[in-house]
C-alpha cells in the first residue's frame, strides 16, 4: 500500500507533506490538504487549489522538485502524498463561518455598549441584551 501513495498524483483532497526551500537553502517543512477555494483555510492546513502554491503543486508526484518562485522561496519538493478526508474543508469552513458569527456578535456589543454610555447621560438607560446578540436566548 505504501508504493501505491508514494506515486500518488497530487490533486484535490490530497494530504501532502512539502518542503519549502528559500533562496538561502533553509527548507521549512509543511503539511496541508489540496481543498477547493470555498473550504480553504492555510492556518488549519486547508491550502486553496487557486492558491499559487496550490497551482504549483497539482499533477506532481511524490518526489518531484517544482520551482517555485514566490518571496524567497525558490522551490518546493514532494516529500509525500495520501489521500485526505473530504468531509475535513467542510468542518474547517463551518468553523470559519461560526467565528465570523461570533466575532460580529461581539463587535455589536461593543458598539452597543460605547452607544449605551455615550447616551445613558442624554436620553436615560440603555440596556445592551448579550445574550440575544451572542445567540443566547435560546428557549429551553
Amino acid at each position: 500500500m505504501e508504493n501505491q501513495t508514494s506515486s500518488m498524483l497530487v490533486a484535490h483532497y490530497c494530504h501532502l507533506v512539502v518542503e519549502l526551500v528559500d533562496a538561502s537553502g533553509e527548507v521549512e517543512r509543511r503539511d496541508f490538504t489540496i481543498v477547493p477555494t470555498k473550504q480553504a483555510d492555510f492556518r488549519s492546513g486547508l491550502l486553496d487549489e487557486n492558491a499559487p502554491l496550490g497551482q504549483a503543486l497539482l499533477g506532481h508526484f511524490p518526489g518531484d522538485v517544482i520551482p517555485y518562485k514566490v518571496g524567497d522561496l525558490v522551490q518546493v519538493r514532494i516529500i509525500s502524498v495520501e489521500p485526505a478526508d473530504r468531509d475535513a474543508g467542510l468542518d474547517a469552513a463551518e468553523r470559519r463561518r461560526a467565528d465570523v458569527r461570533k466575532a460580529a456578535a461581539q463587535s455589536e456589543i461593543t458598539n452597543q455598549m460605547i452607544f449605551a454610555t455615550a447616551s445613558g447621560s442624554k436620553w436615560g438607560d440603555y440596556d445592551v441584551d448579550v445574550d440575544k446578540l451572542m445567540g443566547n436566548d435560546e428557549k429551553e
